[in-house]
């Protein structure tokens, strides 16, 4: 999409904006605290474990606090960077328009709307996507774009594009960058496969969440204010182009594209009813090296057959899990309402690399062949992984554990899609409206 620089905003966007140097801050001393296990390239796998959002933990409430929590992990350097640098080049503007207060309630609801928009649109994404873990502020940064679009349509960006090492330069108007971005987001996310594991939904919630949440957090006397500051630096403009704002083009199509989430939400809302697979809630207990181990994780089977397993935080868990997954026994279809002993001893790979594995258990197994519940020993080869991702066997352990089913989920039972749904249509409704009335809110045009 290329990279943006700061243009001219004249006075205003030199105006202090404690609150978005205090995140950009915030985000990056986050990152630097949960990626230097891997030499600051990239997030370690325990920290997504434990503060990543995962759609499907909407059917555990006491994981609710990860809406808030994935907001501040990023996950590798260029994640990072290109989301400060998005936040730092257009949160300024916002900030001194909304007031440093309003303009974090902007920023953090955003982000929440952001992840109820990518849970509302599962049934769109696949079942699969319940249980892909999201993280990073894009969808906060969303919010603020969609009110820098209403704010300042007019502001020139340069941008930057990188043919090989050979950087090409022009600027653009932020309205016709940001619409062409947004538009970029609802393709990606309609097309199938074309997401490439990027929660686009997330990021057009976002960026719809702050065009509707923009009236109700600004200041009608502020804003008349600073438009009356802006006039005077444009006064003879303003007097042969008298239009405000965003081009009466660019309401449509951002009203056209928004408009269109809206119908996806109402399909997924009538989806949700007959789409999904069977989820089931486990808790594994785990023994090994003096050391105990609780962690419940959700594990879901696709109509496809496909066993998708959300991310594990415990070391021991998350080894125990990952064998029993690679000896395909936490899915025996054969073995449906069948209690059975397991005596396996084989080599199979697990993260790429081949491992001795010998298990001796005793599981049983629900109507629909999902591991139900259980206990056993497991001898296995434990790997150590790089930053790079090459792993490679570091010994040999062994584990005890037992496992017990929470709770089975049917569908999507338990996700409140269709509640969601209606979240996201209302807030495209009202994004729409403002969309239409965009010359109310701009400032510089």
């Amino acid at each position: 999409m290329g990279l943006p620089l700061p243009g001219s905003l004249e006075e205003l966007q030199r105006a202090k904006a404690p609150v978005t140097l205090s995140l950009v801050i915030i985000n990056t001393l986050v990152y630097l605290a949960t990626s230097y296990e891997n030499m600051f390239l990239e997030v370690s796998d325990k920290w997504v474990g434990m503060f990543a959002f995962v759609p499907a933990y909407f059917a555990k409430p006491e994981h609710l606090y990860r809406l808030f929590t994935s907001m501040f992990l990023h996950a590798n350097l260029a994640h990072i960077f290109f989301n400060m640098l998005f936040l730092y080049t257009f949160g300024k503007g916002v900030e001194a328009v909304l007031g440093s207060r309003r303009y974090l309630v902007l920023y953090l609801l955003s982000g929440i709307l952001a992840s109820f928009f990518h849970t509302a649109f599962l049934p769109l994404e696949g079942a699969s996507s319940a249980f892909v873990p999201a993280l990073g502020a894009s969808g906060a940064i969303s919010g603020v774009l969609g009110a820098y679009l209403l704010l300042f349509p007019g502001t020139r960006l340069s941008m930057c594009f990188f043919f090989f090492i050979i950087p090409i330069c022009f600027t653009m108007r932020a309205s016709a960058y940001l619409i062409f971005w947004f538009a970029t987001q609802i393709l990606q996310g309609l097309l199938p496969g074309a997401s490439l594991g990027v929660a686009v939904f997330a990021h057009a919630g976002g960026f719809i969440g702050g065009i509707a949440l923009l009236p109700l957090l600004v200041s009608s006397e502020r804003l008349g204010l600073l438009r009356f500051y802006s006039s005077m630096f444009s006064f003879f403009r303003n007097i042969f182009f008298p239009e405000r704002g965003i081009s009466r083009t660019g309401k449509y199509i951002v009203a056209f594209l928004i408009g269109l989430v809206a119908v996806v939400a109402v399909y997924s809302a009538i989806a949700a009813e007959i789409m999904g697979g069977i989820s089931k809630v486990l808790t594994f207990n785990v023994t090994h090296d003096n050391t105990s181990e609780s962690e419940s994780i959700i594990m879901q089977l696709s109509p496809g057959g496909k066993l998708d397993v959300t991310p594990i935080a415990s070391s021991g868990v998350r080894v125990v899990v990952n064998r029993l997954k690679a000896l395909n026994v936490l899915y025996m279809v054969e073995e449906a309402g069948k209690t059975v002993s397991i005596q396996r001893d084989a080599r199979r790979p697990v993260n790429g690399v081949p491992v001795d594995i010998s298990l001796r258990a005793s599981f049983s197994y629900d109507q629909y062949g999902l591991l139900d519940s259980g206990t056993g020993f497991l001898t296995t080869d434990v790997l150590a992984c790089d930053p790079y991702g090459y792993c490679s066997i570091s010994g040999t352990n062994s584990y005890q554990f037992s496992v017990s089913t929470e709770e089975t989920i049917v569908g999507f039972k338990g996700i409140p899609i269709v509640e969601l749904s209606i979240i996201s249509f209302v807030a495209s409704v009202f994004a729409v409206q403002n969309v239409l009335r965009a010359e109310r809110y701009a400032i510089i045009e």
